[in-house]
């Protein structure tokens, strides 16, 4: 149940916060050099980094889940304790996923920009 309803959260926090995101990101780049400063400013602030690292801890959160429910959808899975295996690993997978990627971003060619 708690999957279920963490997949539904990430899912319509990705499409509600996201979109907020991609279309000022956009207008930004659209509106010239100052505004898409403002834009840098605010995404690389405290408050910018915590919600591009929820927007991406809610996208490995979703993906995971999705995946689950693919194979369940084809019929397997199904036996109790494989169940409740994955129903754990999912969102593990999606803070160790997201752990993986801002390392990667971080550390990849002496950082992030």
């Amino acid at each position: 149940m708690l999957v279920s309803i963490l997949h539904r959260a990430t899912g319509d926090g990705m499409a509600l916060v996201g979109l907020g995101v991609l279309v000022w990101w956009l207008g930004a780049l659209a509106s010239g050099p100052e505004a898409y400063d403002r834009f840098l400013a605010v995404m690389t602030s405290p408050i910018g980094w915590f919600v591009l690292v929820g927007l991406s801890w809610a996208f490995f959160t979703h993906l995971m889940s999705g995946l689950r429910h693919f194979v369940l959808d084809i019929g397997a899975g199904y036996e109790l304790d494989t169940n409740r295996f994955w129903s754990v690993a999912c969102p593990l997978l999606g803070v160790l996923f997201t752990i993986g990627f801002w390392a990667f971003i971080f550390w990849r060619d002496g950082g992030l920009f």
